[in-house]
């Protein structure tokens, strides 16, 4: 599905090669925080490193992940994705925002996905929040995405999806860029920030920094990934001698 990534990863540290490298930042979050119900950041796309079939994920966790794609042309769009527990629970959209698509998916798991048209730019910040209310005695928890360019005040909601017989808080938190095409010529590029956790008590935090991962490299493969000034940079694909850093490929 493409309005999702290749890979189904949020409790993995490391997925199966894919036609690119995708590489990850897991956000370090400051030990004994407790309980994470609501995650922040933000990600901005340097111009000419947004070519189709690229998804910039923001905030992913163990239960799903939203972001931007530039899937194909013209078209654009802000993603929401949860998944169900892989046992018949279902996923359900409670609420969605205003033109937003919420339907289901398979083939890399089963559940939903919200999406929204929106032409975003390069060169422009996007903001995505993620909450997580868990219901305990209904054995479920409700997922809310919204989004906002950075011109604007006001949230977005992209949809509320309530996940049946998983009652869980936001946990492993992450972002991710990746290339779900064949065609690794251009390059792709994203920096990640504005990072934020807050847990079940109000409290606050800014993440200190990320670490990586990404999926197996093939051939030729050009990646890079480094937390530069508060904001953490990851590149695929193109020529080593374009982008903001040089790709090292590290390993």
């Amino acid at each position: 599905m493409h309005f999702t990534s290749t890979m189904a990863l949020a409790a993995a540290v490391l997925a199966t090669a894919t036609s690119a490298t995708s590489t990850h930042n897991w956000w370090t979050i400051p030990s004994n925080f407790g309980n994470i119900s609501e995650a922040e950041s933000s990600i901005r796309v340097p111009h000419g490193s947004d070519p189709t079939t690229t998804y910039w994920m923001a905030n992913g966790w163990g239960g799903g992940y939203m972001g931007m794609q530039h899937n194909s042309g013209s078209t654009r769009t802000i993603l929401f994705s949860a998944w169900d527990d892989g046992k018949g629970g279902k996923v359900t959209g409670i609420e969605k925002g205003k033109d937003v698509i919420v339907d289901g998916f398979g083939g890399e798991g089963t559940g939903s996905h919200a999406h929204l048209t929106y032409n975003w730019t390069a060169g422009e910040t996007v903001y995505f929040r993620v909450r997580a209310k868990v219901d305990e005695a209904q054995n479920s928890a409700d997922y809310t995405g919204w989004w906002r360019p950075a011109a604007q005040k006001d949230w977005n909601l992209i949809a509320t999806l309530r996940v049946e017989n998983v009652p869980k808080w936001l946990t492993g938190i992450y972002g991710f860029l990746e290339n779900f095409g064949s065609n690794g010529d251009e390059i792709r590029e994203g920096f990640w920030g504005n990072f934020s956790v807050t847990n079940t008590q109000g409290k606050i935090a800014k993440p200190s920094g990320v670490s990586y991962t990404h999926t197996e490299p093939g051939p030729g493969s050009n990646y890079e990934y480094k937390f530069v000034n508060g904001e953490s940079y990851m590149r695929t694909d193109g020529p080593k001698d374009q982008g903001i850093y040089p790709p090292t490929n590290p390993e």
